[in-house]
């Protein structure tokens, strides 16, 4: 409309006055310049818009983004040497079907195997002149994988019941009969002995604990929704409703609450926790409740080796002051404003630390808008190199080293290499802060990351921390993938339960422990610690995932 009107305009009608010209070409330029900006804004929601439904949310960082600055000499003096890569041996040249990464892999070991057995028929054989013309020469052998479907049977607990027969002495006396002559004589009311039964996960249920570790494991690890779980088992034949399974589920909830109690417990005396959180709808039809909790993680650090989740019905400061109550050491989070009251009461004794990830994000996010965007990626992409060179050296040169030793390491080369990158990097963000206009996304990403800048340069201080806060936000995605098939939870109740299971789901993928034999052998554990009253952290803790050995 703008253009519209300035195109209507009579040149005749205008002042002949300079400075009135004047300024209405600044008021012109102003107007340019909002509508550019706002026009640049549009097109950069569109561009998130698309890519969020079309595109890939991958944020890899190319090594020319190195070229987009330039570095000084005493620049490249700081940044740390490119790794040396030996120099293979000399050995033969494989054929081209024994190449690495390809073909075939082994089947493993822990599987069982069935062999199959195919000889010639005996009139093959007759027709070769008869066996005994024929040498036996080593079987020809190739494997193949096959499945059947898993296997559901029942179990049937078969208590051996007695009756005790017993000398009534008080009667024999009456009768004066003596001890040699006096028959056994059945007691009036016998009393009936019944040998026990094992504990049960569910007293009285009917599922044994391998069907329940599976509809657990199903539904916290796989993503499969109780109403799909349904569907399986009645096609093998086993009418399941989804609401006896959500009765198990909650039940195994409260036989895992103590355990999982000890393990939030330990994450509490971690020296450095990861902490995020995610949304997780309620849909409480019986209380006719809707409304969008949150779930949150924390995981301990390598003393402490759990991941635990607990579930919030908002996402107010409340919520990490009660995650966080006690807590001495560093949190790596994102820079929710909820955090801040927290780092601010604790006084010193919760140090922030700022996650890398999210401030590279919102550069990439806007890296069509301005170049300086780029430039950003380029410095930030610096920082990750240093961290794989690391990593690198702690899977190499330093595997012999002791913990503390590889971490006392690893501080001292960010120190040396990632210190001066962060200089360098703080300096061009304040020269080019001012440059862009208040609603420009790449100024606010700068902005963001000024405003947390010591907490972002916190992680050089100590090698036990990372760059950024991924480890918690891969938790994340999980329930983000589960929760597009299970959608939401129906109970509070449930809520609390899922975070139970999910926080022994969790720990298990972190050890590397099969989940289903994990959850089983508690089913089985559990009940009889609970029945002798010893659910206590010294009987327990052998049954945490890092320490968890099968019988």
């Amino acid at each position: 409309m703008s253009t519209e009107l300035l195109l209507q305009v009579d040149p005749a009608t205008l002042s002949d006055d300079p400075a009135f010209l004047k300024t209405l070409v600044v008021q012109l330029f102003e107007v340019i310049q909002k509508l550019r900006a706002e026009l640049a804004q549009q097109r950069h929601h569109m561009d998130l818009l698309l890519r969020k439904v079309y595109g890939r949310s991958s944020e890899k960082f190319s090594p020319d983004q190195g070229t987009l600055f330039e570095v000084t000499p005493a620049d490249e003096e700081q940044l740390p040497p490119p790794p040396v890569t030996p120099a293979p041996a000399p050995r033969a040249e494989p054929s081209a079907l024994a190449k690495a990464g390809h073909g075939r892999r082994r089947a493993p070991d822990t599987l069982e195997r069935v062999p199959l057995v195919y000889d010639l028929t005996p009139a093959e054989k007759e027709s070769l002149g008869g066996e005994p013309n024929l040498v036996a020469l080593p079987d020809e052998v190739t494997e193949q994988w096959e499945w059947k479907p898993s296997c559901l049977f029942v179990l049937e607990h078969h208590q051996k019941k007695y009756v005790r027969r017993e000398t009534d002495a008080a009667a024999a006396e009456s009768t004066n009969d003596g001890p040699e002559t006096s028959a056994v004589r059945e007691i009036s009311t016998p009393p009936v002995i019944v040998a026990p039964k094992p504990p049960q996960a569910i007293p009285g249920g009917v599922a044994g604990p391998g069907l329940l570790a599976q509809v657990i494991v199903s539904k916290a690890c796989d993503h499969l929704p109780l109403n799909r779980q349904e569907r399986i088992w009645a096609r093998y034949g086993l009418e399941l409703s989804r609401q006896t399974t959500c009765d198990w589920y909650l039940a195994c909830a409260d036989l895992f609450r103590p355990l999982v109690e000890l393990m939030r417990a330990e994450v509490l005396a971690s020296a450095v926790m990861h902490i995020d959180d995610t949304r997780l709808d309620i849909r409480d039809a019986q209380e006719k409740l809707k409304f969008q909790g949150h779930l949150w993680v924390r995981i301990g650090d390598d003393e402490h080796p759990h991941h635990v989740f607990d579930y919030m019905p908002d996402r107010t400061r409340a919520g990490p002051q009660q995650l966080l109550a006690g807590y001495r050491g560093y949190v790596q989070a994102d820079a929710y404003s909820g955090y801040d009251g927290v780092y601010l009461e604790a006084n010193g004794a919760i140090l922030e630390v700022a996650c890398w990830a999210h401030a590279r994000r919102k550069f990439h996010d806007a890296r069509k808008l301005d170049g300086r965007a780029e430039i950003a990626l380029a410095r930030i992409g610096q920082l990750y190199a240093l961290e794989k060179q690391l990593r690198e050296r702690c899977a190499g040169p330093w595997r012999e080293l002791t913990r503390a030793e590889q971490y006392a390491r690893i501080a001292a080369e960010r120190q040396a290499h990632a210190r001066p990158l962060l200089a360098s990097f703080q300096e061009w963000l304040v020269a080019e802060t001012p440059a862009l206009l208040p609603q420009n996304p790449v100024r606010g990403a700068m902005e963001y990351l000024q405003n947390h800048w010591p907490a972002f340069c916190r992680y050089t201080d100590d090698g036990r921390l990372d760059i950024d806060n991924n480890e918690a936000e891969r938790e994340m995605k999980h329930i983000a993938v589960g929760r597009k098939n299970w959608l939401f939870c129906a109970s509070e109740r449930g809520a609390h339960a899922a975070a139970i299971h999910f926080s022994l789901i969790a720990t298990c993928r972190r050890h590397r422990v099969e989940p289903w034999a994990y959850l089983r052998d508690l089913l089985i554990r559990l009940p009889v610690l609970r029945d002798h009253g010893q659910l206590d952290a010294e009987h327990m803790r052998p049954l945490l995932p890092h320490l968890w050995r099968p019988k």
